[in-house]
């Protein structure tokens, strides 16, 4: 039975061979300096399948734009003169699953995610017709804060595969508390989460993961920016060994307000919610390596902005 079940494993990962990937800023207005630490739709296919025994490589490209940022009703902000914000990352996440050890019959694994994102942010705060617009906008490229999983918990059954365990973000990255954009966040986040995967016949893969994020405070600015909820999805036909395609989503929001000096920003608490939902392709290049295409279109944002995130992920083979 387990012979049966690795077996079933090992060819599943080969075929769709994606387990998606790690986790990167894109610049928001929910969350202080209108960021949030984890790249919300980064984790929606195979979410719930553990890679098998030993050391693993992914790469991963993301490519986000937003023409528009909305406000607490859902509206166009009536407070941005202008707004266009751009972000392409490139990261890497390496995955080892320590061979021969299990706990309460779970593969155990740890995880590293080093993002690199390039950040090109045009924004302009409305004033009077007299003073124009205060340009508040800004360019930045470099290492963002290191995402680190030291345990994760996979089951394995005939069909059903699980992921527990919790996430950990690491204030690496650059932060300047007059700049218009950083890569870094300067605050701390724990994460537990649940992900599953549901494989039918070899044929179909349901796979769902939600978690949920704790900010620290930002020292450096007396800001702390509220829990925030995620739901990613994806479902989808295995055509081939070699091929899938299907659909993807998520489901973003903050569960608490934003609070600087103890009170609520902007009297509502600044709370962000978002969901987005497009198609994925995925297909292998060699028998080591394979690659999975994701769009992924916002709509019925609030107190962020509303755009498009296009995902490049490649397990690569060595």
């Amino acid at each position: 039975m387990i012979f049966r079940q690795r077996s079933m494993h090992s060819r599943v990962v080969r075929g769709t061979a994606l387990l998606s990937l790690a986790w990167f800023s894109a610049p928001a207005q929910c969350t202080e300096g209108g960021a949030s630490a984890y790249a919300v739709g980064v984790e929606t296919n195979l979410a719930g399948l553990m890679v098998p025994e030993g050391l693993h490589t992914f790469l991963y490209y993301q490519h986000y734009n937003a023409t528009r940022s909305k406000d607490n009703a859902g509206n166009d902000n009536a407070r941005l003169a202008y707004f266009e914000t751009e972000v392409n990352t490139v990261a890497l996440r390496l995955s080892y699953v320590w061979p021969g050890i299990q706990f309460l019959g779970a593969s155990i694994e740890t995880r590293l995610g080093v993002p690199i994102p390039s950040v090109d942010l045009s924004l302009g705060i409305a004033r009077s017709a007299a003073l124009g617009p205060l340009d508040r906008s800004g360019s930045k490229t470099g290492m963002a804060d290191l995402n680190f999983s030291p345990l994760l918990f996979g089951w394995h059954g005939s069909s059903l595969h699980q992921i527990a365990g919790f996430e950990l973000t690491l204030p690496t990255g650059g932060f300047d508390a007059n700049a218009p954009v950083n890569l870094g966040r300067n605050y701390r986040g724990f994460a537990p989460l649940y992900a599953a995967t549901w494989l039918l016949h070899n044929k179909w893969q349901l796979s769902a993961k939600a978690r949920y994020q704790i900010n620290s405070p930002n020292r450096a600015t007396n800001y702390r920016s509220g829990d925030e909820l995620s739901f990613e999805y994806s479902a989808g036909f295995i055509v081939s060994p070699d091929l899938a395609l299907g659909i993807n989503g998520y489901l973003y929001r903050q569960m608490t307000d934003d609070r600087q000096a103890g009170a609520s920003v902007n009297g509502n608490g600044n709370r962000g919610r978002v969901q987005a939902i497009g198609p994925y392709l995925s297909f292998n290049l060699a028998p080591r390596m394979a690659v999975m295409v994701k769009l992924q279109a916002e709509y019925g944002a609030r107190n962020r902005p509303e755009g498009t995130r296009l995902w490049v992920q490649t397990k690569v083979p060595f």
